[in-house]
């Protein structure tokens, strides 16, 4: 009986595999737009066609081996595209697999390259205008020289440069085409620009990789802004308003599988004594009245009329959500990584094959690499950590590029850099009638400075600002990190993967076996115990790291005993701190819009199912989240509030804060235009009590989050009494009154809102109703 049992076990263990994946893309794979197509947006068949899809909810399969329309560009590597263009590549080597890779994401991305490629490397404005000819300096100051970037690719394991290489050999076969006998397919955008086709090399795709690993996990760090509003509010309210630690947070990591605190071993006396400290050091500071000034001076004309299409945003920010269930048997993952909305988006899908390899999902253009995605047996998803992992050091000059550091002089290293422009001409029509090009406007050259800590961002007081980032030289390490997780097959192996990146996304993961996992990686700071990380540190040598946190101290979890995970940029552990509060969401403690997505998941554990785990985006999606979260305050604010305000309260509280279903005439529910109102006035109380200083800690609103909570409304909600959130009822119903000219809160309907579509090119953006899900999307179902 023993035997047969094993006998009839072996095929069950044998058939553990991905049972389910969907994805969808919105608005669709490709971004090519034909030279005659520039003035009317079109071009693919693959610009528009899965916005429906995502509209409706629905999916597309992203299954291995979906049947298609196949090409053979070159031996040894085969190109099928599926309905929605979507390209499998099958290689007889790493090599080739990768330049089938690189060869599809050219003839769908070839403008998007070109422009990655500028935007990268600082030389964007030469075919944008002198619009970009700030983020050029920026983007020249902060990042690498042309050698540094080299030393980053030459420190790579030799068993990727296969892939790289064929990458880059496939993206330029798919440019000698269109410079040939293809010309007709070059994309409309080169020569609306002026620009030529990318001869792409292996520094662009590691330029493009190390741009990532910045910018999308973290930000740039707010201790400016803090500082100011320090200076305007004094030490305790700031600390109300800022507080190392918000009151009520909810962490993805459950509190009884680890507290994870982000700089072990700090008492919160001395974090205590470390605010006095650094409060009375800033003090003493000039503040740069621009956060993300340039270091010197660079004069900029004023900017030409461009062809709309053409004014590229090629890095979009937003938010990312993603859980993961398990029931000890199947797993499921979901990801919807929120970047904004373009055309074509930052992520390209496609699904590649070789004697390695078997994997599918999604990538920026210009990386060779499946970011997030699946294969045979792991699924997983990325978020944007939001931890502070840079500091901005206030060194002290003692001349124009020197500064004292450990009671040294020192020198900076310095450097001059050159930028041009040119402005695009106004129309396709325009160029082909007039043979004249607009002239490469070169201005004065640009000093560019870094200190020991980084480069130097503003000037001001007898101080340089310069910025010290915990992936300095080291971005690259990430490439090498995902590379592994694409061919990890268990949560096991996939965590010893994350241990590798630097950067800090947050990572989840779910394998064929049922197990599921979470990780908060990256180079992660250990701080300097005496000043505090919310506010610019000396650059004098006193206030250094110590190292970073080792990967078994950074918050993980595997299997929780819930049998659920979820984040939505939310803090990773319960002993996580702030930092500098550049992600003002997560100052919304249990207002954060993930207490809502952790109901819904934990409700779906109970009994899932790959139907049920994927249409939990329907009502996290379609839901102002906070305001589920929010009907007892409501209620009691119900109570003491008269007139107009209390039968706007009534009527909010009958809404079930959905925002998406609409009337014949294009309008929702009234509930959505009361509770944002209803938060504005919130908001407002707020900053009457702390004054204006209070505003630099509020946060702006999100493309990605129109109907989000920001932290003063969050503050408000915790802090104000049933009174006062009737005051703010009764005012807003005054505004809505005169904004709607009725007195009937059953009339205050707003339009559905939109989402702001960008271009990164010529194709013209539908328009795609606000949903707050992902720019892509995957759910996948593992197990037996």
């Amino acid at each position: 009986m023993i035997a047969a049992a094993i006998v009839c076990a072996l095929p069950a263990a044998a058939t553990a595999r991905v049972l389910h994946a969907e994805s969808v893309l919105a608005p669709g794979q490709s971004g090519f737009v034909s030279v005659g197509g520039v003035t009317s947006g079109t071009g693919s068949p693959h610009l528009l066609d899965q916005t429906e899809l995502f509209k409706t909810f629905n999916y597309k399969s992203a299954m291995f081996g979906q049947p298609g329309t196949t090409e053979h560009p070159h031996a040894g590597v085969t190109v099928t595209r599926d309905n929605y263009g979507v390209p499998t590549i099958d290689g007889d080597s790493d090599y080739d697999a990768w330049w089938g890779v690189g060869y599809a994401v050219a003839q769908d991305r070839l403008f998007q390259l070109e422009a990655f490629r500028r935007a990268t490397s600082g030389t964007l404005a030469e075919i944008n205008g002198t619009g970009s000819l700030r983020d050029d300096v920026t983007n020249r100051r902060d990042y690498y020289t042309d050698d540094e970037i080299q030393k980053q690719i030459n420190a790579l394991p030799q068993s990727l440069m296969p892939r790289f290489k064929g990458y880059r050999d496939g993206i330029n076969a798919w440019v000698a085409h269109v410079e040939g006998p293809g010309i007709a397919e070059l994309p409309g955008e080169f020569p609306a620009t002026l620009a030529s086709p990318p001869h792409w090399t292996l520094r662009d795709s590691a330029r493009v990789g190390v741009f990532l690993a910045r910018t999308v996990p973290s930000s740039n760090g707010a201790e400016i802004e803090d500082a100011a509003a320090l200076d305007q509010l004094g030490p305790d309210q700031f600390d109300k308003l800022l507080p190392t630690r918000t009151p009520g947070r909810i962490s993805t990591v459950p509190a009884e599988d680890g507290r994870f605190p982000s700089n072990p071993g700090t008492s919160q006396a001395q974090e205590r004594r470390a605010f006095k400290k650094s409060a009375e050091f800033t003090r003493g500071l000039g503040l740069p009245s621009d956060p993300d000034a340039n270091a010197g001076t660079l004069p900029i004309p004023p900017a030409a009329i461009k062809l709309s299409s053409t004014q590229l945003k090629p890095f979009p920010g937003g938010g990312s959500f993603m859980w993961t269930i398990s029931d000890g048997n199947r797993a499921y993952l979901y990801n919807g990584p929120q970047l904004g909305f373009s055309i074509p988006e930052l992520f390209v899908e496609f699904e590649v094959h070789s004697p390695s390899q078997d994997v599918r999902g999604v990538s920026a253009a210009g990386i060779p690499v499946v970011g997030i995605g699946h294969n045979k047996h792991l699924a997983w998803g990325l978020t944007s950590g939001l931890t502070d992992d840079n500091d901005l050091y206030a060194e002290k000059l003692t001349g124009p590029e020197t500064y004292m550091y450990k009671g040294k002089e020192r020198q900076m290293d310095c450097r001059n850099e050159q930028f041009g422009a040119r402005e695009p001409v106004t129309s396709l029509l325009g160029l082909l009638d007039t043979p004249q090009v607009k002239p490469l406007l070169e201005f004065t050259t640009q000093r560019i400075c870094r200190t020991v800590h980084g480069p130097v961002q503003a000037r001001v007081g007898g101080y340089a600002y310069a910025r010290r980032y915990a992936v300095w030289g080291k971005e690259m390490k990430s490439i090498v990190g995902l590379s592994d997780l694409n061919d990890a097959n268990t949560v096991k192996q996939a965590g010893r993967a994350v241990d590798e990146v630097t950067w800090n996304e947050n990572v989840m993961a779910a394998d064929d076996r049922g197990n599921i996992g979470y990780w908060h990686p990256g180079l992660l700071p250990l701080r300097p115990r005496g000043y505090d990380n919310r506010l610019p540190y000396p650059g004098t040598g006193q206030a250094e790291w110590r190292g970073f946190l080792k990967p078994q101290d950074r918050p993980h979890v595997i299997n929780p005993e819930q049998g659920w995970l979820a984040n939505w940029n939310n803090v990773p552990s319960q002993d996580w701190t702030n930092g500098d509060g550049e992600a003002r969401e997560r100052l919304s403690g249990p207002f954060h819009r993930v207490a809502f997505l952790g109901a819904q998941v934990s409700k779906v554990a109970r009994h899932p199912s790959f139907k049920s785990s994927t249409n939990i985006v329907k009502t996290t999606g379609t839901t102002a989240q906070q305001f589920p979260q929010s009907r007892g305050l409501l209620r009691d604010a119900e109570a003491k509030a008269s007139g107009l305000g209390r039968s706007a309260l009534a009527q909010l509280l009958r809404w079930d804060g959905n925002y998406a279903r609409v009337k014949a005439d294009g309008t929702i529910d009234p509930g959505a235009a009361i509770w944002e109102g209803f938060k504005d006035e919130v908001d407002q109380i707020v900053q009457g009590q702390f004054g204006p200083g209070a505003s630099l800690l509020d946060g702006g609103g999100s493309n990605s989050h129109m109907y989000d909570i920001r932290s003063l409304e969050a503050y408000g909600l915790q802090h104000l009494s049933a009174s006062q959130l009737a005051t703010a009822a009764e005012r807003a119903a005054g505004h809505l009154r005169e904004r709607f000219g009725s007195a009937d809160p059953a009339k205050w309907r707003d339009p559905r809102r939109l989402y702001k579509l960008s271009a990164q090119g010529a194709g013209q953006a539908p328009p795609l109703p606000f949903f707050d899900r992902g720019t892509w999307n995957q759910s996948v179902e593992l197990g037996r």
